[in-house]
């Protein structure tokens, strides 16, 4: 296989200045990801001081100041790169990529010979470390691509809206734009939802994830449906969707 030419990676990042360089940093630093291509985005200049006094300088490349809440610094970063940029987007809690049959450089060459054709503008891998669901397969129906880590075209006018749920809203919305989304069966991210400080962690976060599906269902009725996930609200996306004709 050649060598990899690496897309930029971006990582929205809020109060782990003191796990990010054990957690993801520490990832990218293990599959020898450049450092010079990490671009960190934080939310205020106080934010900004802590990471560059805590987060050792050769693990990343740059630090943003962007915006507060994720969603808004998601569409924060989206204005930040040209149109047609591929990016590599990766959270602040991810410990590993688990990837049985490929390298973490393997899965990235798959992910930039899907996205080059243009057929498809979003590509990641199963939601968690299951490995009883694993299969040597990609899939293009409309899945769900966790946020997590998700590998994509960057386009302008791709905006989110739903402050909870919106990875859902966002695989919504390449699927509407291509009719595929990509995602490789054969790994899983190992992160580590809702612990520790900062990042998503909210009291309110619950009431939040209800208005998150309202804006769903009433944005895309056609392509997701509400359910119960454990005891917490969440909603399902239709595998046999089609995408919507303008």
């Amino acid at each position: 296989m050649s060598a990899v030419l690496w897309p930029q990676l971006v990582i929205p990042t809020y109060n782990r200045y003191n796990s990010i360089g054990h957690k993801t940093l520490a990832f990218l630093k293990s599959v020898d990801f450049p450092a010079h291509q990490i671009d960190l985005f934080v939310s205020d200049k106080d934010q900004e001081k802590l990471y560059m006094a805590n987060v050792p300088g050769n693990l990343y490349g740059t630090i943003v100041v962007g915006v507060k809440g994720l969603m808004e610094q998601r569409n924060f970063i989206t204005q930040c790169y040209p149109e047609d940029t591929i990016l590599i987007s990766m959270d602040d809690d991810v410990k590993s990529i688990d990837l049985p049959s490929l390298s973490f450089q393997g899965l990235i060459q798959v992910a930039l010979e899907r996205l080059r054709t243009l057929k498809g503008g979003l590509f990641g891998v199963l939601p968690n470390d299951d490995t009883r669901r694993y299969c040597e397969k990609t899939t293009t129906h409309l899945a769900f691509i966790l946020g997590s880590f998700h590998i994509y075209r960057n386009h302008k006018d791709i905006v989110l809206s739903c402050p909870e749920k919106h990875d859902y809203e966002r695989s919504i919305q390449y699927f509407q734009r291509y009719g595929e989304v990509y995602r490789y069966r054969g790994g899983g991210i190992q992160t580590t939802y809702r612990k520790g400080d900062g990042g998503l962690n909210a009291s309110d976060r619950r009431s939040r994830q209800e208005d998150g599906i309202k804006i769903l269902l009433q944005k895309y009725p056609e392509y997701v449906k509400r359910r119960d996930k454990k005891g917490n609200p969440d909603v399902l996306l239709d595998w046999r969707a089609t995408k919507r004709m303008y």
